[in-house]
C-alpha cells in the first residue's frame, strides 16, 4: 500500500463524526508520493531542507501505480523545486487515490442528501486486515514507544498537525500522541541521506500546507 493511500484511511477514519473535507490534504498526499519515490530511489532532490535545487528523475521506468508514475511524468516535464512540484501535483491527486481505495475495498463512499437539497460525501474506511495492521503499526509508534521504518516515520510526519489520528486516540494521551509525532517530524530525516532527502519534501509540504491556510477563506 502507498503511503498516501495510508494517509487517507487515516483521514477518513469510520470513527470520525464529521464531514470528509481536508483542505489540505492534496498537499499532503502530493508530499507522500514523492517521498515514496525517494525512498525507492527513484528521484533524489537536495538533501538539506530549505535548498532550493529541483526534484531529479533517477529512473523513470513505470513503477506499476499510475498515480506514482503521474509524478514521474511531472518531475521530468520541467525543472521543479520540491514545494512547486507538490503544489502541482495536489491539483489532482486525491481523487484516484479514493478510488483506487474504493476499488481495493478499503473505503466506502457515502453520499447524502442535506435537507433534500445539498448532497455530501462522504469517505469511511472499511475494517479488514489491511486498516488493522496499520492502526496497531502507528499505535506502536505513537504510545508504546516503537522505533517506525521510515515509511511509517514519513507517514507520521506528513500527517504532524493534521489531526486525522484523533479518532484512534484515547483523548487522554492525545498530548501524548501529538508530542511524538512532532518529535518524527524534527529528527527522523536525519541519518541517511535517503532520510535527508525525503525530509526536504516533508519541509515543502509543510511550507505549501502553510501557504494554502494563509489563503482560505474566512470562515473555511
Amino acid at each position: 500500500m502507498l503511503i498516501a493511500e495510508e494517509l487517507l484511511l487515516l483521514a477518513h477514519d469510520d470513527l470520525r463524526t464529521g464531514p470528509s473535507l481536508f483542505d489540505d490534504a492534496p498537499y499532503r498526499l502530493a508530499g507522500a508520493l514523492l517521498v515514496e519515490l525517494v525512498i525507492a530511489g527513484r528521484v533524489a532532490l537536495p538533501a538539506a531542507p530549505g535548498d532550493d535545487g529541483p526534484v531529479v528523475v533517477l529512473d523513470g521506468a513505470p513503477t506499476g501505480r499510475a498515480e506514482l508514475d503521474r509524478v514521474l511524468d511531472a518531475a521530468a516535464a520541467s525543472p521543479r523545486r520540491a514545494a512547486e512540484l507538490v503544489d502541482v501535483l495536489a491539483r489532482h491527486v486525491e481523487r484516484p487515490l479514493l478510488d483506487g481505495l474504493v476499488a481495493q475495498g478499503l473505503l466506502r463512499r457515502e453520499d447524502r442528501a442535506v435537507w433534500g437539497l445539498l448532497r455530501s460525501t462522504r469517505w469511511r474506511t472499511v475494517d479488514g486486515p489491511a486498516v488493522s495492521a496499520l492502526r496497531r503499526r502507528v499505535h506502536r509508534v505513537l504510545l508504546d514507544g516503537a522505533a517506525p521504518g521510515d515509511r511509517t516515520a514519513a507517514l507520521l510526519t506528513l500527517a504532524e498537525g493534521s489531526g486525522w489520528l484523533q479518532p484512534r486516540v484515547p483523548r487522554e494521551r492525545r498530548r501524548e500522541a501529538e508530542a511524538r509525532m512532532r518529535e518524527l517530524a524534527a529528527t527522523w530525516w536525519r541519518g541517511s541521506a535517503v532520510r535527508e532527502e525525503a525530509g526536504t519534501v516533508a519541509a515543502a509540504v509543510v511550507g505549501v500546507v502553510g501557504s494554502a491556510a494563509l489563503v482560505l477563506p474566512a470562515g473555511t
